[in-house]
């Protein structure tokens, strides 16, 4: 393979030396120009060169450039590909066009027709490219006016409840620590923090005596209660960029033995974001103030927590997470003695 350097990148695949010299020459005093005489050889080359649009022959002698577009329509690749060949057919134009073919040339062609159908080819791929970046401009904009609107929502569940005013973003915060804890990839730490802030949202529907009790609740009250995890999922269920949070959401109120809410999910079944996050909202709710119990020390909420392992709990996960949740408290301690040795 010979490859030059310059500005975009143009990958030919054809096994006729003739048409990959001629094409090469043609272009290459405007674009940077690779090429290979077989699909094999390019598929290995396409993250170093990283073409910005591909000439393709349609008949080789190892393979099919028909296959090799299936391929690359199959990868969700927006990279303009023109086919090339000395036997067109209705069938292969069509068949071509169908896989997602940029444009289609003969055998043999003219210098003036390849500088025009690259120069096409590289339009389309910058308007490609800016409809993307604007695509996801507006896709931040909107997920940030969403995570605006739920914030709102979660001041009015605190402003209901003064006992419970910041819980969402101190599980979140820990949610996060303890997944990147986890050896999660960043995908996966994003989704728990997301969905960690977003598990209460659901008491939005909760009536403000049932919140408030300051005693324990009856079976009908406990009812009401249970439905703030479905009802959660139903205010997020139509947010597409949210999905991967919904079970999360729906069953972080679910027990490992099978008598949690609101699915009865037991065991594995539970899903995994969802296991983690059952056991730090029970440590955030242990060492708080509530209306039905005043905060407990945190070695006293790591034990309570761990009595309930096997029976609300996930067994092995639940040790692992405590023993994070211990090195987190540890580090909080250290940084409050800091702040308060720099007060004085």
């Amino acid at each position: 393979m010979e490859q030059l350097t310059k500005s975009a990148n143009i990958l030919v695949i054809d096994d006729d030396l003739g048409v990959r010299e001629s094409l090469r020459i043609i272009l290459r005093d405007k674009y940077a120009v690779s090429i290979t005489s077989n699909i094999d050889e390019a598929l290995v080359s396409m993250d170093s060169i990283k073409p910005e649009m591909i000439f393709l022959d349609i008949k080789m002698p190892k393979s099919n450039g028909l296959d090799f577009l299936k391929q690359m329509r199959s990868a969700n690749s927006t990279i303009p590909v023109i086919m090339i060949t000395a036997h067109p057919s209705i069938e292969n134009t069509i068949t071509s066009l169908r896989n997602g073919a940029f444009d289609f040339i003969v055998k043999p062609f003219q210098p003036e027709e390849i500088l025009q159908v690259a120069e096409k080819a590289l339009h389309y791929s910058n308007e490609l490219w800016e409809r993307d970046m604007l695509v996801n401009n507006l896709r931040k904009a909107a997920q940030q006016h969403f995570f605006s609107t739920t914030e709102a929502l979660l001041q009015a569940i605190d402003a209901k409840d003064a006992y419970t005013a910041g819980h969402s973003k101190r599980v979140s915060e820990l949610s996060a620590f303890v997944a990147k804890e986890l050896d999660r990839n960043e995908s996966e730490i994003e989704v728990l923090r997301y969905g960690a802030y977003l598990h209460d949202i659901g008491k939005i529907g909760v009536g403000d005596l049932v919140l408030t009790k300051p005693s324990y609740l009856t079976q009908e009250e406990f009812y009401l209660m249970k439905r703030h995890s479905e009802i959660g999922y139903k205010i997020i269920a139509p947010i597409k960029f949210m999905e991967k949070c919904l079970p999360i959401v729906r069953h972080h109120h679910e027990w490992y033995n099978g008598k949690g809410y609101p699915d009865g999910l037991q065991g594995s079944d539970i899903p995994f974001e969802a296991s983690i996050l059952s056991i730090i909202d029970a440590y955030d709710a242990l060492t708080t103030d509530r209306h039905y119990h005043k905060k407990y020390p945190h070695q006293k909420a790591c034990e309570i927590i761990t009595q309930g392992i096997h029976t609300q709990f996930t067994p092995t996960l639940t040790e692992k997470v405590l023993a994070i949740i211990q090195r987190y408290h540890e580090a909080g301690k250290q940084r409050e003695q800091r702040e308060e040795s720099l007060a004085h």
